[in-house]
This record gives C-alpha cells, sequence and structure tokens, in this order.
C-alpha cells in the first residue's frame, strides 16, 4: 500500500517536473526571437517598394539565424506592416511596431512616412533605418535615425567635387528646366561649388529654361556667345537631346555634364552619336550596384533575390529594385550591433550601431553623427559612340 502511495507522489512529482520544465523550454524559445519591423508600402502604385524590401529582409533572416548572441540561439523574425505611404497611417504602423517588441525598424519607403514615424522610434528608442528616403531634413529627426543611400545633398556634393576635380571649369553656364527639383538641384550646387573651390569657380551664366516653348535655337546662339568650357544640365533627357543637339549644331565646344535625370539610354535615339559624344553623367549609385556592374556581391544578391521572392507570401516581384540591396544591407547591419552589444536591446546595441562598419553588397557603410553614410559613391559614366560607358579617370 504504502509503496503504492510513493510510486504515484513520484509519478506525480515526475509529471508535474516534466509539465514545468517544457513550459519553462517553451517560454525561454519564444522569447529568443528577435523582431525587425518591415515598415513600407505594400498597397497602391509604389507597392513594389514594399515588397522588394520584405524579399530583401527575409532573404537576409534566412541568411543569418540562428542568431547567437549572449550564449543563447535566437531566432529572426520579420514584422511587416504597410504604412500604404500614407504620413497618418505611418505613424500609427510606429506604434503598432512598438506594442509588437520589434528591436530595430527597416523603412519606411518616403521621406514623408518616414518622418512621421520617427518621433515615436524616438521615444523608445528603436533604431529606424531607411533604404530609400533621400530628403536632407531627416538628419534633424533623432539619435535613433539611419540612412541607407546617400542624401539629397551629398547627391549635389559629389557632383561637385566631381565638376572641381575633372573640370575645373574656367567659365562655367548651368542650365535647369524650372521643375522644383532642378531648381533645388542647381541652387544647391552652385553654393558647394563655390564652397569646395573657394570661390574659384566662375558660373558665368545660367538658364532656367521651359521646356515647352524654349526655343532651342535661340538658347544654342547664346550659349555660342557666352563662350563657356563647361555647361551643366539638370533635367530630363528629352530635354538634354534638344539642348545638345541644337547647341553642336551652333558650334558650341564645351563639355556637357548631367545629372540623374539626363543619363537615360533612351537620349541615344533622340539625338546624334557625334552630338551626344563626350557627354558625362553623374548619378548616385555606388559603382557596385550602378548599370554595369560586375560586382560578385551585387550579382550573387541578384541571383539569391530572384531564388527566394517565390518563397515570400503575397510578392509579386521577380527580381530586385533599386532599393532591394539597401534593405538586405540594413538587416544585416542590424544583426551585426546586436552581436557587437552581445544584446537584442535597442537601448543596448544603438551606440554600437552609430559605429558600425560593415561591407556589404551596397559597398563599405559607415554613419556620421546625423545617421547619414560617410562618403557615400556616385557612378560617372560617358558617352561614347552612342553608348553609355563608366567614366575611367
Amino acid at each position: 500500500m504504502k509503496k503504492n502511495i510513493l510510486f504515484s507522489i513520484y509519478t506525480v512529482l515526475l509529471i508535474t517536473f516534466l509539465i514545468i520544465s517544457i513550459n519553462i523550454t517553451s517560454c525561454s524559445q519564444r522569447e529568443r526571437i528577435i523582431k525587425i519591423g518591415s515598415q513600407s508600402v505594400l498597397s497602391g502604385e509604389y507597392k513594389d517598394y514594399g515588397q522588394e524590401q520584405l524579399v530583401s529582409m527575409n532573404l537576409a533572416a534566412k541568411e543569418l539565424a540562428p542568431v547567437r548572441i549572449g550564449g543563447f540561439d535566437y531566432k529572426v523574425s520579420v514584422v511587416s506592416k504597410d504604412d500604404e505611404g500614407n504620413a497618418e497611417k505611418s505613424y500609427l504602423v510606429s506604434q503598432e511596431m512598438v506594442q509588437d517588441n520589434v528591436s530595430g525598424v527597416i523603412g519606411s519607403s518616403f521621406n514623408a512616412t518616414t518622418k512621421a514615424a520617427l518621433p515615436i522610434y524616438q521615444e523608445f528608442n528603436i533604431p529606424m533605418i531607411t533604404p530609400s528616403a533621400a530628403g536632407t531634413d531627416l538628419s534633424k529627426a533623432g539619435t535613433n535615425f539611419f540612412r541607407m543611400i546617400i542624401n539629397n545633398n551629398q547627391v549635389v556634393e559629389n557632383t561637385a567635387g566631381f565638376i572641381i576635380s575633372q573640370y575645373k571649369p574656367r567659365k562655367m553656364v548651368i542650365i535647369n528646366t524650372g521643375s522644383e527639383y532642378a531648381l533645388n538641384f542647381v541652387d544647391y550646387l552652385e553654393k558647394s561649388l563655390l564652397s569646395v573651390s573657394n570661390q574659384q569657380v566662375n558660373i558665368f551664366k545660367k538658364y532656367t529654361i521651359k521646356p515647352e516653348t524654349e526655343d532651342y535655337k535661340l538658347l544654342a546662339e547664346n550659349l555660342l556667345i557666352d563662350d563657356g568650357d563647361f555647361i551643366f544640365f539638370c533635367g530630363e533627357y528629352d530635354i538634354l537631346a534638344k539642348v545638345i543637339s541644337a547647341a553642336r549644331e551652333t558650334g558650341v565646344t564645351a563639355s556637357f555634364l548631367t545629372e540623374k535625370l539626363g543619363m537615360d539610354e533612351g537620349i541615344s535615339q533622340l539625338a546624334d552619336a557625334k552630338s551626344l559624344e563626350g557627354l558625362m553623367a553623374i548619378v548616385p549609385e555606388p559603382p557596385s550596384l550602378s548599370m554595369f556592374s560586375e560586382d560578385p556581391k551585387a550579382v550573387e544578391f541578384w541571383r539569391k533575390f530572384k531564388d527566394f521572392a517565390p518563397q515570400v507570401k503575397g510578392v509579386e516581384i521577380k527580381e530586385p529594385g533599386q532599393f532591394a540591396p539597401y534593405a538586405y544591407d540594413a538587416f544585416y547591419i542590424l544583426i551585426e550591433a546586436m552581436k557587437k552589444a552581445n544584446s537584442i536591446l535597442p537601448e543596448d546595441y544603438v551606440d554600437v550601431l552609430r559605429d558600425v562598419s560593415f561591407d556589404g553588397v551596397t559597398g563599405h557603410i559607415e554613419f556620421d553623427s546625423n545617421g547619414n553614410l560617410k562618403s557615400p559613391q556616385s557612378t560617372v559614366y560617358v558617352m561614347k559612340n552612342g553608348t553609355w560607358v563608366r567614366f575611367q579617370k
């Protein structure tokens, strides 16, 4: 009788111990998950931006897991939310991310949505890394903000630096098409040129043209009279084709440089190769990602993305878009900072993130005190025989 009672007691104790052990193990496993938020636009006209971000982040999560931190292995989970490209919705999404206990956030897609979400993430000291928002004012948003791409001011600063180092213009002419983008670009370019060159650049003439009504022959005659040795054009490639064709026909021999709007393969269909010969373009992309890249990391990323995309639920895109590699590198950088800090808590690893040094698909990555990239690269192209090729100094 006693034996039966003791056996029953031991059995109950053993079962209780096992149940407690299982519950403790289950709780432990649930807690050992690193949640990274993906805040982006996943609906409407620009949903591809969010989809390429989602694929890139899930690809990185698959490659990195399990993550060893503090002596434990962590699973990695991507918490995806659609802010619809709307600032109001973005603010609500940021609150939801905090409630979901994310350790970091990658996003948002646009300047306005990123700016709307940042105050909430700042309040809880959760790092937010945007792979696509280039607005300069975001740098003032707080110490938890980071950016994977070159910002708008850096784009212009790189252009000014190239003009000074490559051309050293004696008599410079600037032409823009009158759009808000073009006017802002050339205004900051002028300031940057004068700053970089210590007031040595002679910006002889500035033209703001009206593409719909412009007399391109008259503009070309004025350019001939100006006798400048260098012309910078800010605007769309089809307008540039008209300007440079008229200029060359009139006898203008000045060097032409344009920016990303003017750098399009379609320009060779609108102007003859002779007129375009020597035209240069500087675009805000690192050489590893820009056109004609054969960078091994970029090629490998493109292949992996294509293979992995069909496995991500709700995704329609088949190939990586412009910002996909930035989201991919951002994920790696967040995990790298957590490893170095030996913690997944934002307050523990955010300082490490500020000092991160990482070589990714997008190139070498370091952040300045405002969360911007240090020394971001641009890529330069030149027209030869009617075709864009990489410029070699």
